[in-house]
């Protein structure tokens, strides 16, 4: 039977912005928009989703729904809970530690996978995230944090033209994406801000001259100092 989390990864990567609206492609929508809602803390840890709520919602039936809680099952971010229904599972940091390692390898590929050229709208992207870092320096805000973390996410993604080296980069990046929200808690925002930012900045460079090897290893490099953190509190 075919896995239908390595299916849902395929559909993700294949459903092109410029066709037009297909029940499927209305079914990754769903799936993308409440992940990301998990993984800024839209839907807090704990909380119920409701199959009826969300395909009133969405404008669906329940099927798509079920479908879409079944993947974001398998990606580690709600559970089902019998007499309690789909819960949104806790934010375990000790848990991410063996992520964050398979993430940094990752990075380390993406220039050697036969990446895709960046383009003009990657570089627009990169040039807001790192304008978006600096208004937010003095004003914290861990929700626009989280969003930056994944536009940054999402140009990067833009350059791999390797399809397994894509999606498990995508599937490794939200299951770690909400521990930003635990580290954020005790750390100095501004420091924070600005490391993200000098990494936009550092991928932004590589991209304008072409170098999307090096881009990957910036990323590496920052992956890893969270990892480092990681093994300090565990």
């Amino acid at each position: 039977m075919l896995d239908l989390r390595a299916q849902r990864d395929t559909e993700t990567l294949h459903a092109g912005k410029d066709k037009p609206e297909t029940p499927r492609k209305r079914t990754l929508q769903i799936y993308q928009e409440l992940r990301e809602r998990i993984c800024l803390l839209d839907y807090e840890p704990g909380t119920v989703l409701n199959e009826r709520d969300l395909a009133s919602e969405f404008g669906v039936s329940r099927t798509p729904i079920r479908r879409v809680l079944q993947w974001l099952e398998g990606d580690g971010l709600i559970l089902s809970k019998q007499g309690r229904g789909t819960v949104v599972t806790e934010i375990d940091l000790a848990s991410q530690k063996d992520v964050y390692f398979l993430r940094i390898r990752l990075a380390e590929m993406v220039g050697a996978s036969d990446p895709y050229p960046p383009d003009q709208e990657a570089l627009e992207a990169l040039h807001a995230l790192a304008e978006r870092c600096r208004a937010m320096m003095d004003r914290p805000d861990f929700r626009a944090f989280g969003e930056v973390n994944i536009g940054l996410h999402k140009t990067l993604l833009r350059v791999i033209r390797n399809e397994s080296l894509r999606e498990m980069s995508d599937k490794l990046f939200y299951q770690a994406c909400r521990i930003w929200f635990k580290l954020l808690l005790d750390a100095n925002w501004r420091k924070e801000v600005t490391l993200v930012q000098q990494e936009i900045e550092a991928i932004e460079h590589c991209f304008r001259i072409g170098d999307v090897e090096s881009a990957g290893f910036v990323r590496r490099n920052f992956v890893s100092m969270v990892l480092r953190r990681l093994n300090e509190m565990f």
